[in-house]
């Protein structure tokens, strides 16, 4: 019996696509959303910044572009954290290129996800589709710092991860952007506000304040909502973070500051400058006042208190919360009356929702005909100039008190 001899052609490996030559390559990670190639890398912001064309706005007529009309004020305020801010985070950016300026190579073209190359035409510019505003503020840093510092070194040795589409099709890039700005939830700012702890006042009022055990009123923090901005209804917490912050801030620096950005700036100065035993002690004696007044200590002593305080009074509300933190800084700033003098004077102003207190300025009182029908219903107006308005009416009455 002969032996069989086997005369099928020998297995290979899958030969590689070929190269042009001079292509970019980068590292990368290969998959699938869909129909699309999709591949997320890693570059220096120094080399992303090089690779990405000019920002393109969104024309609905042209169905060209996937961004929106460029923010300064977010892009400034970008740039800077970047700057100022060693260990900085951004998330990746989403950008696009062509089929016929990329492709991408799988170490394994059998597996949906692999390890690879993009390898990308020289010359070839990526078209941004979610990034933008962090694509400009690398380049505003880069520009500043391009001849040559730490800065610069930094973000050379730092990466940027980008993820990469392979797409032609304008109307789905468009598309990506609007589902991306859907899908995405920013954090609310009590949550927000209460993980910053580069903010000084952040920082003191979670460790120090609340937590410190030196302000009875927040219970170590059983009293201050964390994760929205406003307690429910039937909540047993006094106010947000949000609220809790702002009032705070404003009893430090007054309502100069017309913005976020110089509020924030103020509040650092003022703590810095005031030093910081010297700002606590405000904060504390401003909150335990607070939790001084009758109201509030009666809500305090009994089940489901804080309900009721909610009901009957004005004094969870974060304007009223912002008006008394005004009216205390206008009393006390540049007199000899102390934050706890002026807070032991509002003991015997009327929050009750029954009194007058707040009428032309964060009330609106019901109205009547002559014949005593009620012809509107009392009505809570909003926004600064109310409280400001109500900030005044409450430091008059501090005074003659």
């Amino acid at each position: 019996m002969e032996d069989s001899i086997d005369t099928s052609p020998a297995s290979t490996t899958p030969s590689r696509p070929k190269i042009n030559y001079g292509q970019v390559a980068y590292p990368g990670i290969g998959y699938k959303m869909g129909s699309r190639q999709m591949v997320t890398t890693v570059m220096n912001p120094v080399t992303y910044v090089g690779t990405v064309g000019d920002r393109e706005n969104w024309d609905p007529l042209l169905g060209t572009g996937t961004n929106r009309k460029e923010d300064k004020n977010h892009r400034q305020a970008i740039a800077k954290y970047i700057e100022e801010t060693e260990d900085y985070v951004l998330n990746s950016v989403l950008v696009y290129y062509s089929l016929d300026d990329a492709e991408f190579v799988a170490d394994d073209p059998e597996a949906p996800i692999s390890m690879g190359t993009l390898y990308v035409r020289p010359g070839a510019k990526a078209k941004v589709g979610d990034g933008g505003h962090r694509t400009s503020a690398y380049g505003d840093v880069i520009e500043a710092h391009r001849h040559g510092d730490e800065v610069l070194h930094r973000l050379q040795a730092n990466g940027q991860p980008v993820i990469v589409v392979l797409d032609d099709d304008q109307a789905r890039r468009a598309q990506d952007f609007t589902d991306l700005q859907q899908n995405a939830k920013p954090l609310n700012a009590s949550i927000a506000q209460s993980m910053d702890r580069r903010q000084a006042i952040n920082k003191m009022l979670l460790e120090e304040v609340i937590k410190g055990g030196r302000v009875a009123l927040f219970e170590g923090g059983k009293r201050v909502e964390f994760l929205t901005d406003s307690p429910g209804k039937l909540s047993p917490k006094l106010t947000g973070f949000k609220t809790l912050r702002y009032a705070t801030g404003t009893l430090l620096v007054g309502t100069g500051p017309r913005s976020s950005r110089a509020w924030d700036e103020a509040v650092a100065v003022s703590i810095a400058t005031t030093q910081h035993d010297d700002a606590l002690q405000k904060m504390i004696d401003f909150w335990n006042g607070f939790g001084a007044l009758p109201d509030v200590a009666t809500a305090l002593s009994v089940p489901s208190g804080m309900v009721k305080l909610r009901e009957t009074t004005w004094l969870t509300s974060a304007n009223v919360l912002y008006a008394l933190a005004a009216a205390v800084r206008e009393v006390t700033d540049g007199t000899g009356a102390t934050i706890a003098e002026a807070m032991k004077a509002a003991t015997i102003i009327d929050f009750t929702r029954a009194g007058s207190t707040f009428h032309g300025t964060l009330v609106e009182p019901a109205k009547y005909d002559g014949g005593g029908n009620l012809t509107a219903k009392e009505k809570a107006l909003t926004g600064r100039d109310a409280w400001e308005g109500a900030a005044e009416k409450l430091a008059a009455k501090m005074r003659q008190n």
